[in-house]
C-alpha cells in the first residue's frame, strides 16, 4: 500500500463531472474534470461553481479526459470553451494561472541563496537579480527582500562593507 503526501482538499460537484475545491493552503478555488485535471482557477466557491454552470453544457464531463480529448466536436470548440471561462466566467486558465509568490522566507532559503553564491566571484548586483528572479524571494516586497539580500551578502561577501 503507498501513501500519499499530496494535499488532498473537499471537493463539491457543481454539475456532473466537474468538481470544485479550495486549492490546499491558499484562498483560491480551482474548477477540475472529475479526473483532476485543472480547467479554472477562480476567486471562491460561489465563482467555482458559477464557471462549472456556465461550461456544463459543453459536453459531457462525465466521460473520461481520454474520451473528451479524443472527441472530435469537442475539439472544433475548444476556443469557445477557452472564451466561456477565461471571458464569460472571468476565471483563469490554467496555462495562464501563477501560483502566487511566498511573502515571507526561511532560514533555510538564505542559507540556500548563499550556498548557491558561497566560493564565486558574484557580486551584489549578481545575487540580487538571481533572486529577482527566485521564485523564494521574487514575491517579498522591498523591506523584507532588502533584508533577505542583505543577509545573504554578509554571508557570501563579509569582507563587503556594505554587508
Amino acid at each position: 500500500m503507498t501513501t500519499s503526501i499530496r494535499p488532498t482538499a473537499a471537493a463539491i460537484e457543481p454539475t456532473p463531472g466537474l468538481l470544485a475545491y479550495q486549492v490546499p493552503g491558499q484562498t483560491e478555488w480551482r474548477l477540475a474534470h472529475h479526473s483532476g485535471l485543472a480547467l479554472a482557477y477562480c476567486r471562491d466557491q460561489q465563482h467555482t461553481e458559477t464557471t462549472a454552470r456556465l461550461i456544463a453544457g459543453f459536453t459531457d464531463w462525465t466521460r473520461s479526459a481520454d474520451d473528451i480529448r479524443g472527441d472530435e466536436t469537442v475539439n472544433a470548440c475548444l476556443d469557445e470553451l477557452r472564451f466561456l471561462i477565461s471571458y464569460e466566467a472571468s476565471a483563469i486558465l490554467p496555462e495562464h494561472h501563477e501560483p502566487p509568490l511566498p511573502t515571507t522566507y526561511s532560514d533555510a532559503d538564505i542559507q540556500a541563496a548563499a550556498a548557491y553564491h558561497q566560493g564565486d566571484t558574484t557580486d551584489g548586483l549578481s545575487i540580487i537579480c538571481t533572486m529577482a528572479q527566485s521564485s523564494k524571494f521574487a514575491g517579498l516586497d522591498t523591506d523584507t527582500f532588502n533584508e533577505a539580500f542583505g543577509k545573504i551578502m554578509r554571508i557570501v561577501h563579509p569582507e563587503h562593507s556594505a554587508a
